[in-house]
């Protein structure tokens, strides 16, 4: 019983203590300012992003922004209340408009930027932060997944310490923010999600842990759930308001087999405390299929640890190696810790479910409003 007050404490300590001191990039010449705010073409889509900027509150950017590699190290990229939007020049999905990414050298090699600051901006559009791949699917990804040590390897390569402060996102179809496999220690905080998206509003992807979300208000309309912690952990999810809960709010899984992709990580130690989930018309009844069939409910929870297990067509598309989810396809969604969140309208006990006795689950209230 004592492993949960260490969980609490240890993630009080992640919000409470303050970075260490960086050495900070160098501030943009005039001439990398004119390239970041000249408007995207087809020749130019994009600006690597190597040094610190302030904009004008007036400015607008139609270039999607890399801070990509080493190079992007350091780097305090300060809107000012500056607008990023998608502009004329069309773009896939793989190419958001800020996108915080690894690179790999010739030799094979992974390098990753780290300590990035990206804060103050209003965006139209989708973020990323990944490593070895743009999804759970990369092909050095799954190879790299079907060693031991993928956990370690993953995290290694990913960026790390990136933080997303005062983000006024419009989402426009692609999942708001996505956070790549192994990406560690990103921050989103005193932000504001709207809009739509034709998936989740928000996705930790497999071997991702210590992420922070604090402080800011999710109300985009997704067609799943707000928050997805597909086997990602030890991350902190407090002081939030989930404001559209139609399709669950947040979700704790491990998937499997996707793309051949074996997911070693488990979703465990992660801590939901203090957010505020409102129900106004909504009875936290809905079309959930995949509810159905793991609990015979048609419930669409605020929280559920253990959403998936197995129930895939593609769960044995890994199978063949020691470890992961290629010799087992549970959700291991264990020891999370779920504590003083407010519900409106809707009883904690019916809008809280957890599928292993492990997870601690207490002080959640209903409130009136």
């Amino acid at each position: 019983m004592a492993l949960f007050p260490l969980i609490v404490l240890g993630a009080l300590s992640i919000l409470s203590t303050p970075p260490a001191a960086e050495a900070a990039a160098r501030q943009c010449t005039d001439q990398e300012r004119a390239e970041i705010l000249a408007k995207a073409t087809k020749q130019k889509p994009s600006y690597h992003v190597k040094c610190s900027i302030r904009l004008s509150p007036k400015n607008v950017i139609t270039k999607d922004l890399q801070f990509k590699g080493p190079a992007s190290s350091h780097v305090v990229f300060d809107c000012n209340n500056a607008l990023i939007r998608v502009g004329a020049v069309p773009r896939p999905v793989s190419q958001p408009m800020v996108h915080v990414k690894s690179v790999r050298t010739k030799e094979g090699k992974w390098q990753r930027p780290s300590n990035v600051t990206i804060k103050n901006c209003r965006l139209d559009g989708w973020m990323r932060v990944t490593g070895m791949a743009l999804t759970g699917e990369g092909k050095y990804l799954k190879a790299s997944s079907q060693k031991a040590g993928h956990i370690e390897r993953a995290q290694n390569a990913a960026p790390t310490n990136v933080t997303f402060s005062n983000i006024k996102l419009k989402a426009v179809g692609v999942i708001p923010l996505y956070i790549g496999p192994g990406v560690t220690g990103v921050t989103l905080k005193n932000s504001h999600f709207y809009g739509k998206s034709n998936s989740v509003g928000i996705y930790l992807d497999a071997e991702s842990a210590r992420n922070v979300f604090l402080n800011n208000t999710f109300e985009t309309f997704s067609k799943r759930e707000a928050i997805a912690i597909d086997g990602s952990a030890q991350n902190t999810i407090q002081n939030n308001r989930f404001n559209t809960l139609r399709y669950g709010g947040i979700y704790v899984y491990r998937n499997c087999g996707e793309g051949g992709t074996i997911r070693h990580q488990k979703p465990q130690r992660n801590v939901i405390n203090n957010n505020f989930f409102y129900y106004n018309k909504f009875k936290g009844i809905g079309p959930s299929f995949a509810g159905y069939l793991r609990s015979k409910s048609l419930r669409v929870p605020a929280i559920w640890l253990g959403e998936r297990s197995g129930y895939r067509p593609f769960c044995d598309h890994d199978k063949g190696f020691p470890f992961g989810s290629s010799i087992d396809n549970g959700n291991f969604a264990e020891n999370n810790v779920i504590t003083n969140n407010k519900i409106r309208k809707l009883r904690p006990n019916w809008m809280i479910i957890s599928d292993h006795k492990s997870n601690k689950i207490a002080g959640n209230i209903r409130v009136k409003k």
